[in-house]
């Protein structure tokens, strides 16, 4: 077991979308028209209150499933601030998802995406993945040809001139043609004087879920604010086999509550309160994701267009006179009553078993180090679940021989996108070594 692992992020981890993350994969591209006279492109007008942004795109061919990482950047310089109360997304149809972020000036995403260059685009599964983690603002995103997103009451949100742009845009071809990517966004401004709260979103993804061939599924997991934050809205996301979906309080007065019920992945994926509130610190919320898989393969956790997703998507801002952290939260282990938890919560990742510990070391020879015995002594279910996972395993493979000072996120990418189904037991077992093992395997 080597010592070089690093915590993935998938495409959807990073950003709430109003209409979700992935659309039917069987949907085709269709022309789309233009209105004599009017300046529009994929349907979108220039707005006369904003600006409209394009992304250069890409060919996709015949039976491909590509994600690609793209840099546009904003007008302006540095001195220009830019106040976003609304925003609209146009894509091609047949995209699986379009997702739009902001690097945050200074950070280490920023220098990276400059060196790639405007125009230029890189394979990805999100932009925090290509460039860095924690390094981005939300911007918005869809699944369908068009979606606009409107912020509440004297909210929203904040960019600078020069800013760099990610497009990340994903798509299955199932046609016998290429295909061409394109998206487009429109931001819409308002003054600094109408805007008291600026809006950020958050991310609860369940990487537990795993439903056998011709089988259903359900996975229910909770994760809880680490600060006062006001909430205004959820959105729901699984792929295609998703059936229902479900939301209730977790702590607090409301505690059990529910809040909502969808039942259709694709049309019925948004739910806004009926007015924003404080979720205090330690409150939080619960959800569970429904699956059936009329597959003859498992549907795990993965970002292909052929795997499953679980997550939770919302829009927060600031409580009055206080600030709070990323509030993003990943569920990577399940308690004895089979509901979900992030590594830091409810006594984080359970003890293994003497016979997991015995198994796990067998795994990892008599000549095994520090960093092996503690992975064992502290991990053994999550890395024997990965060791009995073939998809997981491969992953793992080009982890453990990635050398040091290398970007192995980005040397293993190509094992990651081939072994895609891996990903949810990869993240379970690195989380635990991360949080478990962090000073043994140093």
């Amino acid at each position: 077991m080597g010592k070089r692992f690093q915590t993935f992020v998938t495409c959807c981890a990073c950003l709430a979308l109003t209409s979700g993350c992935a659309s039917d994969d069987r949907a085709e591209p269709a022309e789309r028209s233009e209105v004599p006279g009017e300046v529009s492109y994929l349907g979108l007008k220039t707005p006369e209150d904003g600006l409209q942004l394009r992304s250069v795109g890409a060919e996709i061919g015949p039976g491909e499933d590509l994600e690609y990482c793209e840099v546009g950047q904003l007008p302006g310089g540095a001195d220009t601030k830019y106040i976003a109360k609304s925003f609209e997304f146009a894509n091609e149809l047949g995209s699986h998802h379009l997702i739009v972020s902001a690097a945050v000036p200074g950070s280490v995403a920023e220098e990276r995406i400059k060196a790639l260059g405007v125009g230029n685009k890189v394979p990805c599964f999100s932009a925090e993945n290509a460039f860095g983690n924690d390094s981005f603002a939300s911007v918005g995103g869809t699944q369908q040809p068009y979606t606009e997103v409107v912020m509440p009451e004297r909210v929203g949100r904040e960019y600078t001139g020069g800013q760099y742009i990610v497009f990340d845009y994903h798509y299955l071809n199932t046609r016998a043609e290429p295909i061409q990517a394109r998206s487009a966004f429109n931001m819409h401004f308002t003054d600094k004087e109408s805007i008291d709260h600026t809006a950020k979103g958050f991310s609860f993804s369940n990487y537990t879920i795993a439903t056998p061939p011709g089988s259903d599924g359900s996975f229910v997991g909770e994760c809880h604010f680490r600060d006062d934050v006001v909430i205004s809205d959820l959105t729901r996301h699984t792929h295609r086999w998703g059936t229902d979906f479900a939301v209730w309080f977790s702590g607090g007065e409301r505690d059990g509550e529910e809040i909502w019920t969808s039942h259709d992945w694709q049309h019925d994926t948004f739910f806004k309160f009926d007015e924003p509130f404080v979720m205090k610190e330690g409150e939080g919320l619960r959800f569970r994701c429904d699956y059936r898989n009329d597959t003859t393969r498992p549907l795990n956790f993965g970002t292909s267009a052929s795997d499953e997703m679980c997550i939770l998507f919302g829009t927060i801002w600031e409580t009055d006179g206080n600030t709070f952290r990323n509030q993003n939260c990943v569920i990577v282990w399940k308690d004895a009553e089979e509901v979900g938890h992030p590594a830091h919560e409810a006594g984080g990742f359970p003890k293994p078993s003497e016979q997991e510990v015995t198994t796990c070391m067998f795994g990892a020879g008599a000549d095994a180090d520090a960093c092996s015995r503690c992975r064992c002594e502290s991990c053994a279910a999550p890395a024997i679940q990965c060791a009995q996972n073939s998809e997981c395993k491969a992953i793992t493979g080009c982890y453990a021989t990635c050398q040091p000072g290398t970007n192995c996120q980005a040397a293993c990418r190509e094992d990651m996108d081939t072994h895609s189904s891996g990903l949810g037991a990869f993240q379970q077992q690195t989380t635990c070594f991360q949080t478990r093992c962090a000073a043994e395997c140093m």
